[in-house]
């Protein structure tokens, strides 16, 4: 088919109507001949690159699916579009698909928002399960039990001084100040808990 099809032979082909096919010929999705008519070919390659694999009846093979960059999709700067790609890439490269030098076209887009997706999903079942716990709440726990240990020891001298102070026949006042020296060392020593919660 050198000369091309026409829309309604190619609606026909693909298995789609033929106002798809004019939709995605005024888009700019599929393209024409010069002598206006449209190759069947590189009309099905574009329709997968370009195309919600899930929503269309048009199937076709791996490769076909993955070529070609997704054209249709608004961004509102470029920048924006850049952080876009940046990021799809940065997921698939996590998963260990790495760049096969194609860009990224709708297939790639949809696999990086299941993964995305299936990301979240065990985040919320961890969460509920109660296995991820939330991050603030667990430092100020942490502190406050670091704090509690540490005020605990600072009153541990005035506690036990007297009676020890009893046992080894010496003064209460000096055995007490001895302790209180050696626990403040200590906790010197061992450096006191971040205050970002006070």
């Amino acid at each position: 088919m050198a000369d091309g099809v026409s829309q309604r032979q190619l609606a026909k082909i693909l298995g789609v109507s033929e106002g798809a096919v004019r939709k995605a010929v005024s888009s700019n999705r599929i393209s024409r001949l010069p002598n206006g008519n449209i190759d069947p070919v590189a009309a099905r390659e574009a329709w997968g690159s370009t195309t919600d694999p899930v929503r269309t009846r048009v199937r076709t093979n791996e490769k076909v699916r993955t070529g070609g960059t997704h054209q249709s999709a608004e961004v509102r700067t470029a920048a924006d579009a850049r952080e876009a790609v940046t990021l799809i890439a940065r997921v698939l490269a996590e998963e260990g698909m790495r760049d096969d030098g194609k860009g990224i076209d709708f297939g790639k887009t949809r696999t990086a928002e299941l993964i995305l997706k299936a990301r979240q999903r065990d985040l919320d079942q961890s969460e509920q399960s109660g296995r991820l716990v939330d991050r603030e709440a667990a430092e100020k726990l942490f502190f406050d039990t670091a704090r509690d240990f540490r005020d605990a020891w600072l009153a541990w001298p005035a506690r036990v001084a007297v009676e020890m102070a009893d046992e080894l026949k010496i003064d209460p006042r000096a055995l007490t100040t001895i302790l209180n020296a050696h626990v403040k060392q200590h906790l010197q020593e061992i450096g006191e808990p971040p205050a970002r919660f006070e």
